[in-house]
């Protein structure tokens, strides 16, 4: 079973990214239930950026959560948001 932490950033991002999006809310939970879970399940759709030790798991054709693997059993979600974040990592 995987733990997640979050940073503080993601937290922020997270709030405005949710903000009045209640449907996209219940898309997200889903998400991070099926990581906990089972982090390589496919519907995720995990994908290592290249050149980076970033993560991400897609919310939607457009979204992302971007995280680091802290140890085999352990994820850090550092950001939530537009798949063109990616470039930032």
């Amino acid at each position: 079973m995987t733990t997640i932490h979050y940073s503080d950033y993601y937290l922020s991002q997270r709030k405005k990214y949710l903000k009045n999006k209640s449907k996209l809310v219940e898309t997200v939970i889903s998400k991070i239930k099926l990581f906990l879970k089972n982090a390589r399940h496919p519907g995720l759709h995990l994908e290592k950026l290249k050149g980076s030790n970033v993560w991400t798991i897609r919310i939607s054709k457009g979204d992302r959560i971007f995280f680091y693997w802290i140890d085999s059993s352990q994820a850090l979600f550092i950001d939530i948001g537009s798949h063109d974040k990616y470039r930032r990592y």
